[in-house]
Parts: structure tokens; C-alpha cells; sequence
């Protein structure tokens, strides 16, 4: 009897161990990390090269290049279906090299409204990889286009010489906006619609 008394305390102890053991191995609990494990960042790249969590300058991550990437200032630059986003990036960075280029781009035609409505402009632009902030869409503000002319959602090619702006909003933050002088723009057909969403 005390042999099979002994086995159930053993038994008991070692199934308390390991629950104790199982429930050390969470690694989130309501938002919060374990004193054991510590939650890895989904982006680690962005975590070594970023300076701050928010900023409305680039800073030296939104200035890498793939070693491959080419984009040399021209009468006319296109910026098409490959490197879409890189592209646009990359003439945000170095606007002074494209001040006499017309830029040449195609995407939705939309309306783009501030968060505290003191900044509203046309936009051409294509959707981007993340869920929110500037990261959830790509593209450029447009000045200089009859508005009346095109609907929200129109397949668009814009073709224009960039700028940029520099906007207050109403907390006296300062963000500069990549723009189009636009020089002439058509609504595409259907079937001339190309890739909505794109991640480069």
C-alpha cells in the first residue's frame, strides 16, 4: 500500500513539474512578456536599423538599395511593375536629380485626406505591404489635374515632374509629401489595369 502511496506522490510531483514547466513556455500572456522568454520582433531588420519608432524623416533603412537597383535620372523615368516602390523611394531620397524628369506612373486614382483634414490632395498610388500608416499604399500626390475628370478607383497613368512639400499639420508636425506637377494623365481600360498591390 505505502508502495502504490509513494508512486501516486511521485506521479504527482512529476506531472506538477511539468505543467509548471509547460506553462513557463508561454510566451505572451494579455500583451505582456514571460520572465523567461522574451518576444522576438516580427521585423528585426527594421529593429537594428531604425533610430526611432516613428519619424517623419527617412532614416538609414528607407535609404538601403538592393545592389542591383538602378534608376538614373532621364528626360522621362517609368516607373512600372518591378520595383515599384523601391523606385518611388528612391526619388523621394534624391529628388534633386529628378527635378528635370518627368516622371511617368500608373496606378488607382483615390483622394487622400489627413488625419486632421489639413492636408488634402489626389493621389495616384498602388497599395503597399503593410496594414496602416505610410506603409499601406505607395504612389504620389498630384497638383495641377482636373479632379472632375476622374472617379475614385480609376486606373490611371499620370506623367509629371516631382516635387516636394513640406506640411504643418495642426500639431506643428512637419511631414515632407512626394509630389506630380502633372503634366497630362488617362483613365487605362479594364484590361489595361495592371497589379493593385505590390511589396518592392
Amino acid at each position: 500500500m505505502k508502495k502504490v502511496f509513494r508512486k501516486i506522490i511521485y506521479v504527482s510531483c512529476l506531472v506538477s513539474v511539468l505543467l509548471a514547466c509547460f506553462s513557463c513556455g508561454e510566451k505572451e500572456v494579455e500583451g505582456e512578456s514571460t520572465s523567461i522568454f522574451t518576444i522576438e520582433p516580427a521585423n528585426q531588420f527594421a529593429v537594428d536599423k531604425e533610430t526611432e519608432v516613428e519619424t517623419v524623416e527617412p532614416t538609414k533603412a528607407h535609404r538601403e538599395y538592393p545592389a542591383d537597383f538602378k534608376l538614373v535620372p532621364d528626360t522621362e523615368v517609368v516607373i512600372g511593375e518591378r520595383q515599384f516602390l523601391t523606385k518611388i523611394n528612391y526619388i523621394y531620397n534624391n529628388i534633386e536629380k529628378f527635378e528635370n524628369s518627368s516622371i511617368i506612373v500608373e496606378g488607382m486614382y483615390g483622394m487622400y485626406k489627413s488625419w486632421d483634414e489639413t492636408f488634402v490632395f489626389p493621389i495616384v498610388y498602388r497599395n503597399g505591404p503593410a496594414e496602416y500608416g505610410d506603409d499601406q499604399y505607395g504612389g504620389f500626390y498630384l497638383v495641377n489635374i482636373n479632379q472632375d475628370a476622374y472617379h475614385l478607383n480609376d486606373w490611371v497613368k499620370v506623367k509629371g515632374k516631382p516635387f516636394i512639400y513640406e506640411h504643418t499639420d495642426s500639431e506643428g508636425e512637419v511631414q515632407k509629401f512626394l509630389f506630380l506637377v502633372v503634366e497630362s494623365a488617362e483613365v487605362m481600360t479594364l484590361k489595361d489595369r495592371k497589379a493593385e498591390m505590390v511589396n518592392n
